[in-house]
């Protein structure tokens, strides 16, 4: 699932500290601190303090990093805060909301500017057509010589609520590592249906396109550097030129979700969304990148979720994770716009270490 209008406290602090000012109970039980599973302290106070200092992204969603060759990080964010934070945690009533935006992190961990479009006043997404009503939120991206290539879902608005919204394709948009501003966006000939580009990982010789369509998983693949095309989909046994071939691989699966590689298995983590919106983050497992993913594993339950807030868009970042570890962050929000202007702390993505492979025994969905 994806978002509506738009923290980064660790999760052991729970959601009490975050919802104060916003007037959100939070829920009645929390889960039990899972020792496999902790904080990623670090990540989290380098977002907030970046955050609340304002003057650049001050939150948002689906949190995307994709290492330089140069030692910077590119992070991508699809809805994006801007503008300044009060001593209070509140935002201005009139924050800005870019639909993308990229920050940059310096070779020395520390975060640089946040690259939009338009200008400091009158700011503007990052990518997408001029004129059109269409909006881009991102999906993955990955390194090709000196350009970073990103793949975004294009959506068109349908109403006035937050999730009021429907799929109008994929684009792939190029930005030169000089820059990190966009050169080119091309629009790629595959169906509205499938949110391609969810998850992107390079993997002998190809680049494997993972794409999710109303919670399910489906696969293509390009020879690496061949976004461009022609594309070429998993039918569950082979790969086929015709995109309606494509077979559904996995149930659950969120918009946004991550594919890794860790000691020759392929881990898929994804918000459970079987159910609708969970705080349930689920772990898969596959010794190929076509899978069969095998039975899940419960990694984490978000204790942010409540009638009002939403968790979704796991995903793992496997260049921040040391030895034995997967940093994985996710995204909350709330259903009430209100909300997040109450309390900016709620609109970022949390951060979180799991001992990768789980220590048994592990819970089962």
């Amino acid at each position: 699932m994806r978002r509506a209008w738009r923290n980064l406290v660790p999760a052991a602090l729970l959601l009490s500290a975050v919802v104060a000012s916003s007037g959100i109970a939070p829920p009645a039980a929390l889960p039990p601190v899972v020792p496999d599973v902790l904080p990623a302290s670090a990540l989290n106070d380098l977002w907030n303090r970046y955050g609340d200092r304002g003057g650049h992204w001050t939150g948002g969603d689906r949190t995307v990093s994709v290492p330089l060759p140069d030692g910077r990080t590119a992070w991508l964010f699809s809805d994006t805060f801007l503008g300044t934070v009060n001593p209070d945690h509140s935002r201005p009533a009139d924050s800005p909301i870019a639909r993308n935006t990229l920050v940059v992190q310096r070779p020395d961990g520390t975060l640089g500017e946040t690259l939009h479009g338009g200008s400091a006043d009158d700011p503007k997404s990052l990518v997408g057509l001029p004129g059109s009503a269409e909006h881009y939120w991102v999906g993955d991206g990955v390194v090709e010589g000196d350009v970073l290539r990103v793949l975004y879902n294009r959506y068109a608005t349908t109403g006035s609520g937050g999730l009021d919204f429907r799929s109008t394709g994929t684009s792939l948009a190029t930005f030169p590592l000089s820059s990190l501003t966009p050169s080119e966006v091309l629009l790629i000939p595959v169906s509205d249906r499938v949110a391609w580009g969810s998850e992107l990982l390079e993997d002998g010789g190809y680049t494997y396109i993972y794409g999710a369509e109303q919670g399910h998983l489906r696969l293509a693949r390009v020879p690496t550097g061949g976004f461009r095309g022609p594309w070429r989909f998993w039918t569950g046994f082979g790969w086929s030129s015709h995109e309606e071939d494509s077979a559904r691989m996995l149930s659950g699966v969120g918009t946004a979700f991550s594919v890794t590689r860790v000691d020759g298995e392929y881990v898929l983590v994804t918000m459970d969304t079987s159910p609708g919106f969970s705080p349930v983050m689920l772990a898969y497992t596959a010794s190929s990148p076509t899978g069969p993913f095998g039975k899940p594993r419960v990694l984490y339950r978000a204790p942010e979720a409540s009638a009002r807030l939403i968790v979704y868009d796991a995903t793992a970042h496997p260049q921040l994770s040391a030895p034995g570890k997967l940093v994985v962050s996710y995204n909350v929000n709330s259903l009430d716009h209100g909300d997040n202007i109450a309390d900016a702390r709620i609109y970022r993505p949390r951060f979180l270490e799991v001992t990768w492979p789980p220590t048994p025994p592990f819970s089962s969905s």
